[in-house]
C-alpha cells in the first residue's frame, strides 16, 4: 500500500499513528472537491422536465480524515507494548468548534453552465484554504504541532502519546511517539518459532530500526541480505549431501541459483513463486530507488521474508522428520532382517 496523502490512511489510522515511519511527510490537499446533484423544478407541455444542477464545493478529503482522525473517540483493537498482548486503546478525541464540523464550502446552483462558475470556483478555493488554517488554528498549537493521548484498557492503563507536524506547506510528520515504532512491532515474537537463528533476527532488527527511521534503502539492504542467507544456507547443505553442481551454482545469477536449488527441493515454494521478482525488487531498492520509495515498499518486502521464513522452518522440520524416520525403519529392517 502506498500512502501518498493523509486520507490513503483510511481505514488504517492505527497504523498512521503507531507504526507509520517518523519524518515522512505526508500531504494534506487544501483544495476543495466538488459533488453534483440534480433537481427537476417542473415539467412543460410537452413533458420535458426542467432540471437545476447543484455543485457542492466541498472539503477535500485529506482535510475531512484529519478532522476524523483528530476528533472520533478512538476504541480500537491493537497491541499493547506494555502488556504484550492485544486490548482495547482508547483516546477521547478532540472537540471541534460547531463551525468548524461542517464539510460542505459553497454550492453552485445553474440549469446552463455559465462564466459565474469560475467565480464560484475561485471562491470555493479561497474559502477552503481559509477554513483550514481555521482548524489548524483551533486543533494545532502556536508551533503547528499536535499531540494525541491514548491509554490501553487494562487494570494499569498504559499510556501512549503521538505528536504530528505540519509543516508550512501543508504537510504531516509524525516527529515522535512513545512507546516507540520499534515496541509497538509484535512482528518478531508472533514469528519467534521461525526465528530461531539469531542473526537473522538481529538483521529483521535492523531493518525495521531503520525502516522506523525513514531510512527504507538502508532497511531493503538488510531484507536482501536475510533473502542471500536463506539461498546460501540451501546450497552449504546441498555441498554436504553432494546434490549439487558447486561450479554451476557459482556461475548463475541469484534467480538461476534459486532455480538450480529448488530442482534439488532445497527451498520453499513460495520463495520459488516470488522468486521472479523479489530479488529484483530487493536490488532495485539498495541501488535505485530513494527512501520514500523504499518506505512505502518495505513492509510488503518484509512479510514476504517472513513467509520464507516460515515455510522454510516447517520444510526444515519435515526434513528432519523424514531423515529420523529413514533410520528408524533402516533399524527395524535390519532387526527384522536378522
Amino acid at each position: 500500500m502506498q500512502y501518498e496523502r493523509l486520507s490513503d490512511f483510511a481505514g488504517k489510522g492505527s497504523y498512521l499513528l503507531f507504526d507509520f515511519p517518523l519524518y515522512t511527510k505526508i500531504k494534506i490537499n487544501t483544495m476543495p472537491e466538488t459533488t453534483e446533484e440534480t433537481e427537476i423544478l417542473d415539467y412543460n407541455e410537452e413533458g420535458i422536465p426542467s432540471i437545476v444542477h447543484h455543485m457542492n464545493f466541498i472539503e477535500n478529503r485529506d482535510v475531512r480524515y484529519l478532522k476524523m482522525l483528530v476528533t472520533q473517540e478512538k476504541n480500537f483493537y491493537y497491541y499493547c507494548p506494555f502488556c504484550e498482548r492485544k486490548l482495547q486503546i482508547i483516546e477521547n478525541g478532540f472537540k471541534l468548534k460547531k463551525e468548524l464540523t461542517e464539510s460542505n464550502i459553497t454550492t453552485y446552483s445553474y440549469m446552463f453552465m455559465s462564466e459565474e462558475f469560475e467565480e464560484y470556483d475561485k471562491h470555493a478555493a479561497k474559502d477552503s484554504v481559509k477554513r483550514f488554517e481555521e482548524l489548524i488554528k483551533h486543533i494545532f498549537d502556536d508551533k503547528r504541532t499536535l499531540k494525541m493521548d491514548f491509554e490501553c484498557t487494562s487494570k494499569d492503563k498504559h499510556k501512549f502519546y503521538v505528536i504530528f507536524q505540519l509543516t508550512d506547506d501543508n504537510y504531516l510528520m509524525k516527529t515522535g511517539q512513545y512507546p516507540s515504532i520499534l515496541d509497538f512491532d509484535n512482528t518478531l515474537k508472533e514469528y519467534q518459532k521461525v526465528l530461531k537463528e539469531k542473526e537473522i533476527t538481529r538483521e529483521l532488527t535492523k531493518a525495521q530500526i531503520l525502516k522506523t527511521h525513514s531510512m527504507g534503502v538502508g532497511a531493503f539492504l538488510y531484507l536482501r541480505r536475510i533473502f542471500e542467507k536463506i539461498i546460501f544456507e540451501k546450497y552449504e547443505q546441498a555441498k554436504l549431501e553432494n546434490n549439487i553442481d558447486e561450479q554451476l551454482f557459482r556461475e548463475a545469477v541469484t534467480k538461476d541459483k534459486v532455480k538450480i536449488l529448488h530442482e534439488k527441493g532445497y527451498l520453499p515454494i513460495y520463495l520459488v513463486e516470488i522468486n521472479p521478482f523479489i530479488y529484483d525488487i530487493l536490488s532495485k531498492g539498495v541501488h535505485q530507488l530513494c527512501e520514500r520509495e523504499c518506505n512505502l515498499h518495505y513492509d510488503t518486502l518484509r512479510q514476504a521474508i517472513l513467509l520464507i521464513l516460515e515455510e522454510k522452518m516447517e520444510m526444515d522440520q519435515k526434513g528432519k522428520l523424514r531423515k529420523n524416520t529413514k533410520n528408524e525403519l533402516n533399524k527395524i529392517h535390519t532387526k527384522l532382517s536378522q
